[in-house]
């Protein structure tokens, strides 16, 4: 198993520093190129990636584009680890890539790339102008067929019923949710997020939805602990004896409203959240996470643009992908 000493020696930073980045620690002074390293060194050690140097010869050059800024990304790291499945894959069949923002995109009169594999949410204006590029393209986070683009996505609804059928096991039927609410990369578009949508259905179907146990911020560590303290304040004694949380980064923050409030993870309440990041092995409780297959999303991603860039004429498709439930210590 990866340690926090690996880390520091792979990323050349002290294992205070790391296990600073790692907890999300607000006083902490390093540049995002720091803070970037350190993360991708966690997440290639989890992963135990080869070398990215290319050994093939260039076969396509290919723009990924992040709908995140880097600080963004830094909070959330799911979109860091397509990425990852995309460059891996891509290196592995000789396809250069290089890395972009939309606007960069957007702004070019001729884009000397063969494709593009866009990474998270863009509005109908946006896809509208991208499609004037007449690039082969491939979307990851949203579903783009209505479009007419291969697109790549993971499965919301199941790890959601598995979680809540997991409490009910365990004798739990007050469960909250802390979510966070996207919005489009311009920032035009609120995008809800699919996972409350079941949760609220299925509760509802089983008579146990409570509006007052559900709060809405963003994916950061710092929106996880405003909303766990909030939901604490809030509710008191009422407070819910299971949680599911929009990302691992949220947890984070979660887990220390929770540890100020002296309130015993799991044994008062237990949190599951979601992605599975080398963070969540790293926490304290280690946190109960859903397993999002990012890695592969990303080698699909670039699998389908492969074949895109072979025959252009072929129908579109889109790709789910299922979750897995990884139960540590943050849970019953």
């Amino acid at each position: 198993m990866t340690t926090i000493k690996d880390i520091a020696e792979q990323a050349k930073v002290s294992i205070s520093t790391v296990s600073r980045i790692l907890s999300f620690d607000e006083t902490l002074s390093v540049t995002d190129e720091t803070r970037q390293r350190v993360l991708q060194t966690a997440e290639d050690l989890q992963y135990k990636r080869r070398s990215r140097k290319a050994k093939r010869r260039i076969t396509a050059n290919i723009g990924i584009v992040q709908w995140h800024t880097m600080s963004q990304e830094l909070n959330d790291l799911y979109y860091m680890q397509i990425q990852n499945g995309v460059e891996n894959k891509a290196n592995s069949l000789g396809i250069a890539t290089e890395s972009m923002t939309l606007d960069e995109i957007l702004g070019q009169d001729s884009v000397a790339l063969d494709g593009l594999i866009m990474i998270g949410k863009f509005d109908r204006i946006e896809i509208r102008d991208l499609k004037k590029l007449k690039l082969p393209m491939v979307f990851v986070g949203q579903n783009t067929l209505p479009e007419g683009f291969d697109s790549v996505q993971s499965d919301y609804e199941t790890p959601i019923k598995t979680i809540i059928d997991h409490y009910l096991k365990h004798h739990i039927k007050d469960i909250g949710m802390l979510i966070g609410q996207e919005q489009t990369s311009k920032e035009t578009d609120i995008i809800p997020d699919p996972r409350l949508v079941t949760f609220t259905a299925y509760l509802r179907q089983l008579n146990l939805f409570e509006p007052k146990f559900v709060f809405k911020g963003d994916y950061s560590p710092e929106s996880g602990f405003e909303m766990m303290d909030q939901a604490i304040k809030q509710l008191g004694p009422d407070l819910p004896h299971g949680f599911i949380l929009g990302s691992d980064a949220m947890a984070v923050g979660a887990l220390r409203a929770l540890s100020q409030a002296d309130i015993a993870v799991p044994e008062r309440v237990s949190i599951v959240s979601f992605n599975d990041v080398a963070i969540a092995k790293f926490t304290t409780p280690t946190l109960s996470t859903i397993h999002s297959q990012t890695e592969l999303m990303g080698e699909r991603a670039i699998s389908l643009l492969k074949k895109r860039l072979e025959n252009p004429k072929r129908i579109p498709q889109s790709n789910v992908y299922a979750s897995e439930f990884i139960r540590r210590e943050s849970s019953i």
